[in-house]
């Protein structure tokens, strides 16, 4: 009988968001998708300011959706994470195991007794006798903090991953990955984006940027001397449904400039990729996050990059009960689910 797949749970500055598959033989089967929001400042820059506040919300989504299964699979991004690819003599998996702390130690710019270590062999014979590994360090007090805030929630965390390859996950699952092309997933959250450049289906690039979708947030609450709560409303809500036309005018005015800024924030990532790979042309940009949900974003990169942009949806290829799931309310909240979605993928105990 094969493991039964951890829960997703997708800790974002703003929300939670909880994701339950269950492997069938005719694919993935969706059984449990919820995001609960989060107080402001519960985290703040990738800290956890209020953990008993952000135990509390993740029993909460937990017990509203009736999960009663302990193991977690979650992850972390931005400047507590190190990925880089690097070439090494080529060795067996045992042996890298063994060396992988010293081979590290060149590439990290933090004392490697402060750092959890991992690696993935993605192109074990690379020609001339060397090997592509893809390096993985995350700081130990970090992944405590959050390993913490989970087992104060009464779970079990057995799978710590990054989001970065959390969105790759969540591609494989319902697309056919591209061996002869070079694709971009890019993940636009609150307060991070994440970019995976993916070339020959392997990662090729992965960059974290430390800023996000509530920079409109914070534009709007200043401009408009209003509640962080209010100004995330006026952010996601309707033209039919703000009353005065000038109000919403000035709203997608600051939209515009703040999308502009994170366009210009993806564009120079993929600009240091493309100045330094071999197959930099990137046929295509995968979008997900709370901020692709903005109008307006999916046009913006186009325009300005000249690549064609897709929206991710985690539930591409994935069975749907339409008598237990509002399906037409879960394809809108597609692009926030890829994070959770590619960690409901996980297994315990696999790499």
């Amino acid at each position: 009988m094969a493991p039964r797949n951890a829960i997703g749970l997708d800790i974002g500055t703003s929300a939670v968001k909880i994701a339950q598959i269950k492997q069938t033989s005719k694919g993935p089967q969706l059984l449990a998708f919820d995001t609960i929001s989060l107080p402001p400042d519960t985290i703040r820059d990738g800290v956890i300011l209020h953990a008993p506040h952000l135990s509390n919300r993740i029993q909460e989504i937990f017990a509203l959706n009736k999960i009663r299964q302990k193991q977690v699979a979650v992850s972390l991004s931005g400047h507590s994470v190190i990925i880089k690819k690097i070439s090494l003599p080529e060795m067996t998996v045992a042996e890298l195991e063994d060396s992988i702390q010293w081979e590290a130690e060149q590439y990290i710019p933090f004392d490697i007794k402060d750092v959890n270590v991992d690696f993935q062999i993605v192109n074990p014979h690379a020609g001339q006798g060397q090997m592509d590994v893809l390096l993985v360090a995350a700081k130990k007090a970090v992944i405590e903090e959050l390993t913490d805030v989970v087992r104060s929630a009464r779970l079990e965390p057995v799978i710590v991953d990054v989001d970065a390859f959390a969105i790759y996950n969540a591609f494989e699952a319902n697309f056919a990955v591209p061996q002869g092309e070079t694709i971009a997933l890019v993940n636009v959250g609150a307060s991070t984006i994440n970019i995976n450049v993916i070339a020959g289906g392997v990662s090729a690039f992965t960059r974290d940027i430390t800023v996000g979708g509530n920079l409109l947030t914070e534009e709007i609450s200043k401009q408009f001397a209003v509640p962080w709560e209010e100004a995330e409303h006026m952010k996601t809500t309707s033209e039919t449904t703000l009353s005065m036309s000038g109000v919403l005018r000035e709203v997608q005015r600051i939209a515009t400039r703040v999308s502009e800024g994170l366009i210009s924030e993806i564009q120079r990532s993929l600009d240091f990729f493309a100045a330094t790979a071999m197959n930099a042309d990137i046929s295509a940009i995968y979008l997900s996050g709370g901020a692709a949900l903005q109008t307006g974003l999916i046009e913006g990169i186009e325009r300005r990059l000249g690549t064609q942009v897709r929206a991710l949806n985690p539930f591409n290829k994935c069975i749907i009960d339409p008598k237990k799931f509002d399906t037409a309310l879960l394809q809108r909240m597609a692009p926030i689910a890829s994070v959770s979605m590619g960690l409901a993928l996980r297994h315990p105990g696999d790499r």
